[in-house]
């Protein structure tokens, strides 16, 4: 890794960009962030020996070999599993930490804890049949919902959630302090806050600690009749076992928005269970408006001699 020394600003250094999308709008807003840096929309790298930077979500690891100056690897996604294959520069990897986007996600699992807890798809049932029947459902904080993970999407999801009522359970793997949520770690802590959880909502990362980590093992620990929501990455679930789950107990529903494979294969059985519902890994965008600035001002930091943030922790996996 790299020590963040104080580098002088020269002439002939540049930023290659390769984002999955609103390209013009990313080249656009770093242009203006960056004046004097010269920002290559890739392909087009006219002079590769000048990068130094070098700002994407997936991009082959042997190109980054055509910039011998390549310092850092900012990451335009909140995500970092595409870095533990391939053979990438020893050089600092920047998380994408966009409060908009952890935004988009916190409004994402509201949703559908609301729509499940106060039976929002039994109304839509009773309106086909022209019937007017109130049903009366726990309050808020008889609806207990924990969530796996808990960095600064895990949280921001947290405090949406209890400033509607909502009693908030968190597991992480080395705990925490918030005096508004109940803190669970270690394996026996992950079991107690599944048992106990009207939902479940998992926003891990993919690391080689997490991969598979809700399995059959762990299914069975959840409440009867529970929600479990997947919004982090889609391999922390085995679905063979949540489709057992949901078969034969003692899990209720699943919203899934991410999955093992994405897009989703057609054949999968996920489809067209009737306790699933599928979002195509929609709950939160990278969205050029708000996360460009970001990167820029990791990028300024770096020119100050200053350490950029969240920096990928290859040990931790994240």
């Amino acid at each position: 890794m790299e020590s963040y020394g104080l580098i002088w600003l020269t002439c002939d250094v540049s930023v290659m960009l390769n984002p999955t999308s609103e390209r013009d709008v990313w080249l656009e807003i770093l242009v203006r962030e960056l004046p004097d840096e010269r920002i290559y929309l890739w392909p087009d790298v006219a002079d590769p020996d000048s990068v130094e930077f070098a700002v994407f979500w997936h991009h082959d690891p042997a190109d980054l070999l055509r910039y011998p100056k390549l310092r850092t690897i900012l990451s335009v996604s909140a995500g970092v599993e595409q870095f533990l294959g391939g053979v990438y520069p020893e050089v600092p990897i920047v998380r994408l930490s966009d409060p908009a986007m952890a935004a988009e996600m916190a409004a994402y699992a509201v949703h559908w804890v609301v729509h499940f807890h106060r039976r929002m798809a039994t109304y839509l049932e009773l309106q086909s049949v022209s019937e007017w029947r109130p049903i009366r459902t726990v309050d808020a904080h008889g609806f207990p919902v924990g969530i796996l993970g808990y960095g600064v999407m895990g949280r921001t999801v947290g405090e949406a959630l209890t400033r509607l009522g909502y009693p908030l359970g968190a597991w992480t793997r080395s705990g925490g302090q918030d005096a508004d949520v109940t803190h669970f770690r270690g394996s026996d802590g992950l079991d107690q806050m599944l048992s106990t959880s009207a939902a479940v909502i998992n926003i891990l990362p993919l690391t080689p600690y997490t991969e598979g980590l809700i399995n059959a093992d762990r299914f069975a620990q959840f409440r009867r009749g529970a929600l479990y929501m997947s919004m982090g990455r889609g391999g922390t679930t085995v679905e063979a076992d949540l489709l057992a789950a949901l078969d034969r107990g003692p899990l209720g529903t699943a919203v899934l928005d991410v999955t093992a494979a994405e897009p989703l294969p057609t054949g999968s059985p996920l489809w067209n269970h009737p306790r699933v519902r599928i979002t195509p890994h929609a709950s939160g965008f990278t969205r050029a408006r708000t996360a460009a600035p970001l990167v820029a001002a990791n990028i300024r930091r770096v020119r100050r001699g200053e350490q950029p943030f969240p920096l990928y922790d290859p040990l931790r996996g994240y």
